[in-house]
């Protein structure tokens, strides 16, 4: 459209230009035809002029009287004759007239334009000449004045001849200088103006013939312009369409990227605050109530270090596979990162539709997952914060969700926990724990508790295990119950199960060079400190270092931890075994181990949980579970002991059934190691 516009404009701009040369053109063959006539008239009128000037002249030079004989030498006659003869060569274009408007001879009498002019140069005494274009017709104009010689046939009657006196009556009585008439040079348009005319129309038609030609060929190269044009517009518009949706799709991808965990494609912490947001807000004017759910998977780590990320990563898609089939469709699933998933539950109605909502989480968390040929089992912790009752704040929301986890990480995990007001100091405490606990690490305020390990039948001291303890410099003796765990969560226990090693194995050493039998070394051990690369290195240079045995050292490593990856703990084992190091399964009974495995662990001794010994002999189940247990061992040929052994009755019960290590308060309390060199190792 706009190459239309401008081509339009630029034919009315050539057409205006055309237009203007064309009558340039046409004005100047008029003005050069004007000025040919008007030389040609001026040329008659000189040479008319002169011829009588001549005969006039010669009449004065030699004073020849003008009378009958003589008057008709005077040229009034003879410029008839040369006029008619003049007219008749050029076929009657040029017709040359001198007229009066008194004249003595009738055929001399002006017509209306000839009496107009000689009117017209008795008013304007000073013109000479004039030259005027009417129609076809070129007309030349000049005064005829009366001469001294004019007077003889113009003057007073009595004074003209006597031929001109008996021919006509009356006499014109004309003064010297006065105008008697007029010479009219009468020029009509001739074949030659007409052939100029005729090739100016010819190159006028061509020229718009060219012109329309031209503004042909410019518009077809236009429409071709506008084709090629709509062409490109329309690729144009394809592209910018294909690139927009392109760019949309991309920023719809990015955006799923900004708002959604890659691996699960479960919100992220983004989309998740987000809804949480709008949740409340729909809550706030519907009156309606929303429960945030803080999921953390159980010893997730240790699936991660043993058995790598991409294992991990599947088991974070089956466990996400899970939630989803148990939450409805308006209901938010989010992984914030790491094992840490959220579900936000809009609507709420009933406190007790939360706790079987809870509930059905940890029952289907608990089902084995098989990947890549193994049959894992994992467990979660659930904290629950609800809307309004416990917060109208998002970020409150989620702390105290957070909050209530840790309480049920707290109560032994596979668990939830609603939070109350007094969870908000527990997580703040444990804050500072986590803080003081990599102090403590770095100022060594650790120090080691031993606890004697018993044979009952003669009394004999079988072994000591090393406990830690943490003197803390401003809350005093610290139990293990309160950091142990955090230590495992933070991967300190890594650092901490060093130092215990190398510590209390220099310690039974030095017992060992002044003489005492301080019997076997039991330390507990951590997965994680197992999983590592270079543990059984650093095991190997302790030893070497301190002048440790191996048959000195039991590693105590507990059932739940065993049976997260039984097939690497396995192999890890079986290399401390081949070092004449023993191993034992600690809390055994407590971890759901499979025979299968227990078989083809390389155990050398089981140690009964405390809370089974706790209620032996009064309760059926604990008696049921304990002689199971020593059954067992028995059948596998394995050692046993018994921890948190109090009374006579416990002891008695043990003792019965086939198991004599024991180990608790009823022999000796864990102390300090100058104390049980004192109390214990002198003589039991």
């Amino acid at each position: 459209m706009r190459n239309m516009k401008s081509f339009i404009l630029f034919a009315l701009l050539l057409f205006v230009a055309i237009g203007y040369k064309t009558y340039d053109e046409y004005h100047r063959i008029q003005e050069t035809q004007k000025l040919i006539v008007l030389n040609e008239s001026r040329s008659l009128s000189e040479f008319i002029s002169a011829f009588r000037q001549t005969y006039q002249d010669f009449f004065l030079l030699y004073h020849i009287e003008v009378d009958e004989n003589t008057i008709n030498l005077l040229p009034v006659k003879t410029i008839s004759e040369i006029s008619n003869r003049f007219s008749s060569s050029v076929q009657g274009d040029v017709v040359i007239r001198t007229v009066s408007d008194r004249p003595r001879n009738p055929d001399n009498m002006a017509n209306d334009f000839e009496l107009e002019m000689i009117q017209y140069f008795k008013n304007n005494p000073e013109t000479t000449d004039k030259f005027i274009q009417k129609e076809d017709v070129y007309y030349y104009t000049k005064p005829l004045l009366i001469q001294q010689s004019c007077l003889r046939c113009h003057g007073k009657r009595e004074d003209a001849i006597q031929s001109i006196r008996d021919k006509y009556k009356n006499a014109y009585d004309y003064k010297l200088g006065e105008i008697r008439g007029l010479l009219n040079i009468k020029i009509k348009e001739r074949e030659f103006f007409a052939a100029m005319y005729s090739d100016f129309t010819e190159t006028l038609i061509s020229a718009i013939l060219l012109y329309i030609i031209f503004l042909l060929i410019i518009y077809v190269l236009i429409q071709k312009m506008h084709a090629k044009e709509e062409q490109y517009t329309k690729q144009l518009e394809t592209d910018i369409a294909t690139k927009t949706y392109e760019i949309k799709k991309q920023k719809d991808i990015l955006f799923d990227q900004a708002h959604h965990d890659a691996l699960t494609g479960l919100p992220n912490r983004v989309l998740f605050n987000d809804r949480l947001e709008h949740g409340i807000e729909q809550a706030k004017r519907h009156k309606t109530d929303i429960a945030l759910f803080f999921i953390d998977l159980d010893h997730f780590k240790q699936i991660n270090d043993s058995l790598g990320h991409q294992v991990g990563d599947k088991m974070l898609i089956a466990v996400t596979e899970r939630l989803k089939a148990k939450i409805r469709k308006e209901d938010t699933l989010a992984r914030l990162g790491g094992d840490e998933f959220t579900i936000i539950i809009e609507d709420m109605i009933e406190i007790q539709d939360v706790s079987h909502l809870a509930q059905k989480i940890l029952e289907v968390l608990r089902q084995p997952v098989h990947i890549e040929g193994h049959t894992l089992y994992i467990s979660c912790s659930i904290g629950i914060s609800l809307y309004p009752q416990d917060d109208i704040n998002a970020n409150n929301l989620i702390k105290y969700a957070d909050a209530a986890m840790y309480k049920a990480k707290e109560e032994g995990r596979n668990n939830f926990q609603f939070y109350s007001s007094e969870m908000t100091a527990l997580a703040l405490e444990r804050v500072v724990m986590e803080t003081n606990l990599r102090q403590a690490l770095k100022n060594e305020e650790f120090i080691l508790y031993y606890q004697s390990q018993v044979d009952a039948n003669s009394g004999k001291l079988t072994g000591v295990e090393a406990l830690i303890r943490w003197q803390h410099p401003a809350l005093g003796l610290v139990s293990p119950m309160k950091f142990i765990t955090l230590a495992e969560e933070t991967g300190l226990i890594v650092d901490i199960d060093r130092w215990v090693m190398k510590t209390a194995m220099k310690q039974v050493t030095k017992w060992y060079q002044e003489g005492l039998e301080p019997g076997v070394l039991a330390i507990n051990l951590s997965m994680r400190e197992l999983r590592s690369n270079d543990f059984i290195e650093i095991l190997q240079e302790n030893m070497s270092d301190i002048g440790f045995k191996p048959e000195w050292l039991e590693l105590e490593i507990t059932e739940g931890q065993v049976m997260i990856n039984p097939e690497e703990a396995i192999t890890k084992l079986e290399l401390i075994s081949q070092m004449g190091i023993k191993i034992v399964i600690d809390d055994f009974g407590t971890g759901y181990s499979s025979l299968a495995y227990l078989k083809r662990l390389p155990v050398d001794k089981l140690k009964i949980d405390q809370s089974f010994v706790k209620g032996i002999p009064n309760d059926k189940e604990d008696v049921a579970i304990v002689k199971a247990i020593i059954a067992l061992a028995k059948s596998l040929d394995l050692e046993l002991i018994a921890e948190g052994v109090e009374t006579d009755d416990q002891r008695d019960f043990l003792v019965e059934c086939g198991c004599e290590n024991l180990q608790g308060y009823y022999y000796c309390k864990p102390m300090p190691s100058d104390e049980m060199e004192k109390k214990c190792l002198g003589d039991l």
